[in-house]
């Protein structure tokens, strides 16, 4: 038996996806299943459970060193990835919502416009709102016969020039379609960007949940070939089930975005937690072959879902993913 195999009960704990009361408040059942947040139901890899363990045992949770953890996730961006970051330019966070916000608090202004594609991670448009941008979607385009969707470059293009439109709030892999991306659509995205004068922001937080047989190429690589502004956002919530662990990083195309994020961060004194920081640095660290063997375990889970829908879901269709745990059906 699989280690993903394991039944683990989460109700009765702190976990927001089986709150009852969560459930009621949009489903109005408080019984329906629960598939809606994106955090997996598989244990946290050991190797994280240990560190944190150890940690405790140590009997003071005083305030961590973070920046040790910017090399560990460097090493593992190589392996995992094939490409090298600039430690200089590689800003340790805390949750990738709460740094997405910062940037585009710092690099928009109220009532500009942030393009977005759709469908759409819905906090994005919660934390376009609240800071008082617009939402300019920039809808994906849907093949019906196929079930995929994909970039609609022209109308990128059109939004870019008609609008105030500073940042590109761009997610890689794609959630909720699970599209990995191309080189030539990430680079004609650039092109575009680069005619326009804007800033990308790119969540890659499924990034190092892409299948087998795809490559996931981080924004970082074309902006440093297009020589655009790009601030790449990743974590390790979703690839190690420890999205309750709030710790993220940012990677910056230029010195100058680097200087001012980490000032703004600095100035809310916000900063991961020590027990955030010790789980992903065990998790960058130790957590490589787990990862690979969960990889495989969800592209099966795929199969299964594709064989009940043609068993008893014939109006239902399901967009295939090339990444994470997320089927949009």
């Amino acid at each position: 038996m699989s280690q993903f195999d394991t039944v683990i009960e989460r109700k009765g704990t702190y976990s927001v996806k089986y709150n009852e009361k969560v459930i009621k408040s949009f489903a109005n059942n408080e019984k329906a299943l629960p598939f809606w947040v994106a955090d997996m139901d598989f244990a946290t890899p050991q190797v994280i459970l240990d560190a944190i363990k150890k940690e405790l045992d140590s009997s003071i949770l005083g305030y961590p060193y973070i920046q040790h953890v910017a090399q560990s996730f460097i090493s593992f961006a190589q392996k995992k990835h094939d490409i090298s970051f600039d430690p200089s330019l590689v800003v340790v966070a805390p949750g990738m919502l709460s740094s997405i916000a910062i940037l585009i608090e710092l690099y928009s202004n109220k009532g500009d416009s942030i393009i977005l594609p759709f469908p759409s991670y819905h906090p994005f448009v919660d934390i376009i709102n609240t800071l008082e941008r617009k939402v300019l979607p920039w809808p994906l385009i849907y093949n019906d016969e196929t079930h995929t969707f994909t970039l609609d470059f022209p109308l990128l293009k059109e939004l870019t020039k008609d609008n105030n439109s500073p940042i590109l709030l761009f997610c890689s892999p794609h959630n909720p379609t699970g599209i990995v991306f191309s080189k030539e659509e990430l680079e004609e995205i650039a092109k575009i960007v680069k005619e326009s004068s804007m800033m990308v922001i790119s969540d890659e937080i499924h990034a190092d949940l892409a299948f087998n047989g795809e490559k996931h190429i981080p924004f970082h690589q074309i902006a440093s070939e297009y020589n655009i502004p790009c601030i790449t956002c990743m974590a390790p919530s979703k690839t190690f089930n420890i999205a309750g662990e709030h710790f993220s990083i940012a990677i910056c195309s230029d010195k100058k975005i680097y200087i001012n994020l980490v000032k703004r961060l600095k100035s809310l004194h916000v900063a991961p937690d020590v027990l955030a920081t010790v789980a992903s640095k065990a998790a960058y660290e130790k957590g490589y072959e787990w990862l690979i063997s969960l990889i495989d375990y969800l592209e099966e889970n795929i199969k299964v879902i594709e064989d009940l829908l043609k068993e008893y879901g014939s109006h239902i269709s399901i967009v295939k993913p090339e990444a994470s745990f997320i089927a949009f059906l």
